[in-house]
């Protein structure tokens, strides 16, 4: 694997980590900034090629 889908894949699980954290504490501002953070770099993980385990999901959760 790449350093390139490493780095990808490490951002997406921190971002991830993010979106749950500022969740969990309520900050529908923050989880809706890190959540479009989340979302490009899906993305860009898609237009690369790079396995990147479910993180749609944690994007999506509660999302109009």
């Amino acid at each position: 694997m790449s350093e390139f889908a490493m780095e990808l894949q490490a951002s997406i699980r921190e971002a991830e980590e993010e979106v749950t954290r500022m969740r969990l504490a309520g900050d529908e501002h923050a989880v809706e900034m890190m959540s479009g953070r989340l979302e490009n770099l899906m993305r860009i993980a898609g237009r690369h090629g790079v396995e990147a385990r479910g993180g749609g999901d944690a994007s999506a959760e509660g999302r109009p």
